[in-house]
């Protein structure tokens, strides 16, 4: 089981012991490992429809504590509210009403528009202004019910999580806290094309399939069914979702728009960011959203364990299931209590990670972290045939070529990106890879290595055609030669120029208005990796694989759907290519590592 998953390994006595030297790195704020007692025996629900300001009602499940059952206890409570895609009484991916309800607060689901039993359509909703608006009415109705507080927070993950975000920017009165859990900060850069390169496996396994799932579940109540009737002819009118993400192929007005980030200084609110180091990309959208919500000055908390989009252990996620992990929904009513309550209970960590293969967690007052320092590491000389060093010491200069091989990636069929949709997390070794590309090891540790924070490469790299692909991936290298993935990054050559406000520790890209490269010229590319928290035990390697093709993870070309003649797609693939890294010298190849300790 060794390769399978790095959080299986224990860490050895020796390792705890240097670990636990490292004072400020410790944990040192109680968190609850556990729900606050219950303050009422039971909840009850009920459903009803909720008009929107154009005369579109949504449908919405609202659980109530209940002192016998049947009916509502009498009195004032705080509300939280949860909008998903996926049927209210489905999939949902919201916390369970009734853990909240018996503990003093109302919990209330509603459909979207255009799913369940919401009326209205999909065509151009997906986290669009008018969801916002959506979500600012919901929170507004449910403040000024007479068995409310008048406190309302949300709740819930993924896309439920999105939704917090964008009806926040409209800082509805009512509004108190957040509590968004694997929710990304650029829909584009985060989920549909990182890097500017189009994830085949989640745009296959998640925006193909939108709308599927709210269409399965209509309105139990039998005094909406009118109401439903319209609902369902609504939805069925919708377009499918994929065709706006395909009609706009680069990280323009449309994704601007819908991202999260675009507007997150206008969020006033409390919030309680979660995620998980195995949740693709995501994981990296999150702490740039903490980062960007910790500068408007409210308490803002970022917890990420070790987990994948869809938890740890089980049938999603057989080979990762790490001890003692967070029970962040227990954080999350802490969180609600403080913020909703008003109640007098411990604050959070500000921040709070899971170190994964030590199996502690590590907190902090800020990301990235406040007692981690940034390591310059070079790669040296390297062959397709030869592994090449990581060293701190600048090497002598060289270069290595390889081909671009478009099928090199499938050992990671079954991670990264593809996990975050249907398929289970199972990281197979990377040894699959093994000669594809270009590697580089350090030597054996003798004693632990912890990273934690963003990580990135400065490549200095050459191409034969115009068009590249750049796909790089640490991993933790056993003593029995299991390649285990940590982190991955990547970057269409085309796609290179920096954003503004970039940093060499965490580079930005705008990812429109694609430049090709002259063939043969060489050009500095910053490309940042997901952030991650990871002890390299004594014995191990660190390692870093540099490859121009990630099948079936990506799609190595563009894709283009002209909305009015949808049946006639444009891919144009990238070219053939020999693709050469520049190492070592004064301006060679080099790896950014967060050091901890």
């Amino acid at each position: 089981m060794q390769g399978w998953s790095l959080a299986l390994r224990a860490p050895s006595l020796t390792m705890l012991v240097m670990l636990a030297a490292v004072g400020s790195a410790s944990a040192d704020i109680p968190v609850p490992s556990s729900l606050p007692p219950q303050t009422y025996p039971s909840s009850v629900s009920k459903q009803q429809f909720v008009m929107m300001d154009d005369g579109v009602q949504l449908g919405v499940t609202i659980t109530f504590p209940s002192k016998d059952g049947s009916t509502p206890a009498p009195g004032k409570f705080p509300v939280v509210l949860a909008m998903t895609p996926y049927g209210r009484d489905g999939v949902c991916g919201c916390s369970n009403p009734a853990d909240f309800a018996t503990r003093g607060f109302v919990f209330a689901i509603a459909d979207v528009r255009g799913t369940g039993g919401s009326q209205g359509n999909l065509n151009g909703n997906y986290f669009s202004p008018r969801e916002a608006k959506d979500g600012y009415d919901l929170v507004e109705w449910l403040g000024t019910q007479p068995w409310s507080t008048g406190k309302v927070g949300m709740d819930g993950g993924s896309y439920i999580g999105i939704t917090q975000l964008k009806t926040a920017e409209l800082d509805p009165p009512h509004l108190a806290a957040i509590a968004p859990d694997e929710s990304l900060a650029d829909i584009y850069d985060d989920a549909y094309a990182p890097g500017g390169i189009v994830s085949a496996s989640f745009d296959g396994q998640y925006i193909a399939v939108q709308g599927a799932p709210g269409l399965l579940t209509p309105n139990t109540d039998p005094s909406m069914l009118q109401g439903t009737v319209t609902a369902k002819a609504d939805q069925a009118t919708s377009a499918p979702v994929a065709l706006d993400y395909l009609e706009n192929p680069f990280d323009d007005a449309f994704y601007q728009l819908r991202n999260p980030i675009t507007l997150a200084d206008r969020i006033t609110v409390p919030a309680f960011i979660t995620d998980g180091w195995r949740d693709g990309f995501f994981v990296s959208g999150d702490a740039r959203m903490f980062e960007a919500l910790v500068r408007r000055g409210a308490p803002t908390y970022l917890n990420i364990g070790p987990c994948t989009h869809k938890g740890c252990g089980g049938a999603e996620a057989p080979t990762l299931n790490p001890p003692d992990v967070d029970n962040t929904e227990a954080q999350e009513l802490q969180f609600d209590q403080k913020y909703l309550m008003g109640m007098n209970v411990p604050d959070l960590p500000r921040v709070r990670v899971y170190d994964q293969q030590a199996d502690r967690y590590v907190e902090s007052g800020s990301w990235p972290l406040s007692q981690a320092t940034t390591r310059r590491e070079y790669l040296g000389a390297a062959s397709i045939a030869s592994t090449g060093t990581i060293t701190d010491q600048r090497p002598a200069r060289s270069s290595a070529s390889y081909p671009a091989n478009p099928a090199a990636g499938y050992s990671m069929a079954l991670d990264g990106q593809g996990t975050v949709a249907i398929s289970p997390y199972v990281p197979t070794d990377q040894r699959l890879e093994d000669g594809q590309g270009l590697t580089w090891r350090t030597p054996a540790m003798t004693k632990p290595l912890t990273i934690a924070g963003p990580v990135a490469l400065h490549l200095v790299a050459a191409s034969s055609a115009t068009n590249t692909d750049w796909f790089v991936k640490i991993s933790d290298v056993a003593p029995d030669g299991t390649e285990s993935i940590v982190a991955e990054g990547q970057l269409r050559a085309s796609l290179r120029a920096l954003a503004p406000g970039s940093k060499p520790t965490e580079p930005r890209h705008p990812l429109v208005n694609p430049s090709p490269v002259t063939p043969h010229q060489f050009y500095d590319y910053q490309i940042a990796l997901q952030p991650t928290a990871y002890t390299f035990v004594p014995g191990d390697k660190l390692q870093i694989r540099i490859t121009s093709g990630n099948v079936p993870n990506s799609v190595p070309g563009t894709v283009f759907l002209d909305a009015n003649n949808p049946t006639t797609p444009v891919f144009t693939p990238l070219p053939p290519a020999i693709n050469t890294v520049m190492l070592g010298g004064r301006d060679g190849t080099s790896l950014l590592l967060p050091v901890l300790g």
